[in-house]
């Protein structure tokens, strides 16, 4: 096993946290920063091979994106409960399913030359029916198409009658000139939903109609003319009919989102893997890392003693050093299972111990080492003891600390772990 605390010592989450930030959306980065280590064989090298692939791909300069993807599982199960989702967040849904259906079909196409993507990319649910419900009652603006129904269709054909009578009858008030001479200016405006026109207040009642509010001097009043309030009401109910029928357009596919939920969910799943790697083939790049040769465990022919792990380093750089680092060369011989290092302070002990651990749990989360060359096993458990954890709160001194630690190591490593102990 990989504890939480092996992770912490060898920094191991400081490298994840790095991995995150090469992510594209929510849902990749949160699988980034809670990675854990694989302690299988099998498992890793596939890993790895997903990481190379996808090195590959930007190699050959392959459109692989994630843009405009987001995790809209949340939302997809809320639909289930009946809860209506925004046009915004229903163009979210689709941008997310668009992307994984162009990605499916694009890896698909190219399934010979990337076969481990394209396997992923398969278990993709494109749900195309909700697709093109969406795109047809949605514009790119995220407002409701007027051939979102049938109904929506005439109701705002009629909201715009309504509109052009009210403005028109409104214009001939303000423009006609006994009764323009009573306004604060000649302008339409809206209180509340409905239009009025500002009449000055010492000629209140020249112009029969509504008041609505006043401006903060109270020398203007906002009134709505006797006139134009039947046209105000028509005006209205239609915007009330209009806002009715587009929340029913809504609901109508947030509950078909609710009836894909799962496939949705899934999808997003898949994407947030295929984040993953490719920031694992980002990060790699930018280290100008190597893909290290992960073995079994196997008996030394020389030495039946050996526990027969494979530790091969050369030219490794610990990846978290900003200044120049200066790399190590590390290799377990046939003779060799146990490794002291000795030197003057500051010479770079820690730092190598702390690289020979780093580069294990790095190679067993899929991640390319920046090394020259490596050829590693893949540990069952890994463990460190490092730095000074000297516990006030327990009254251990630093040597107690690490007796402790140590003991607890022991207790729990076996022949096939790899133990880091700093002084």
């Amino acid at each position: 096993m990989i504890s939480e605390k092996t992770i912490r010592v060898l920094e191991l989450d400081k490298i994840l946290n790095q991995l995150a930030q090469y992510t594209s959306f929510s849902a990749g980065a949160e699988l980034a920063h809670d990675f854990i280590p694989t302690t299988n064989l099998d498992e890793a090298k596939m890993w790895q091979n997903e990481t190379a692939e996808v090195r590959l791909m930007f190699e050959n300069k392959t459109n692989v994106n994630l843009n405009g993807v987001r995790d809209v599982r949340d939302i997809s199960i809320n639909a289930q409960r009946g809860v209506m989702i925004d046009a915004s967040v229903l163009l979210d849904i689709r941008t997310t399913l668009r992307r994984a259906t162009t990605l499916k079909r694009t890896l698909g196409r190219a399934r010979h030359q990337y076969p481990l993507m394209a396997e992923l990319l398969a278990e993709v649910e494109e749900c195309n029916d909700l697709q093109d419900a969406i795109v047809n009652a949605i514009d790119d603006n995220a407002e409701i198409k007027d051939s979102a129904s049938a109904k929506l269709a005439i109701i705002r054909r009629d909201l715009k009658i309504a509109f052009d009578r009210l403005q028109s009858k409104l214009n001939r008030i303000i423009s006609t000139p006994n009764k323009a001479q009573y306004l604060q200016e000649t302008i339409i405006t809206t209180r509340s939903g409905r239009y009025v026109v500002p009449l000055k207040a010492d000629h209140k009642g020249k112009i029969k109609g509504i008041i609505h509010d006043s401006s903060s001097s109270g020398a203007t009043l906002f009134i709505e003319p006797l006139e134009t309030v039947e046209l105000n009401n028509q005006y209205r109910e239609l915007q009330l009919n209009e806002e009715k029928e587009i929340r029913r357009i809504l609901l109508a596919l947030s509950s078909q989102v609710g009836d894909n939920a799962e496939s949705i969910v899934r999808t997003v799943e898949v994407l947030a893997y295929l984040d993953l790697v490719l920031a694992k083939a980002h990060f790699a790049d930018n280290m100008n890392a190597e893909k290290p040769i992960l073995v079994p465990f196997e008996p030394k022919k020389d030495n039946p003693e050996h526990p027969g792990s494979t530790i091969f380093l050369k030219g490794v750089r610990h990846p978290l050093l900003t200044d120049k680092v200066v790399p190590i060369d590390v290799e377990y011989d046939v003779n060799t299972w146990v490794l002291v290092v000795t030197g003057p302070n500051t010479g770079g002990k820690t730092v190598s111990l702390k690289s020979v651990g780093l580069m294990a749990l790095v190679a067993q989360c899929g991640l390319h080492l920046p090394a020259e060359e490596a050829k590693l096993s893949v540990f069952g458990g890994i463990y460190a003891d490092i730095g000074d954890e000297q516990s006030i709160e327990q009254s251990l001194s630093t040597f107690s600390s690490h007796m402790t630690n140590t003991i607890g190591i022991l207790r729990e490593c076996d022949e096939r772990s790899l133990v880091v102990l700093d002084e």
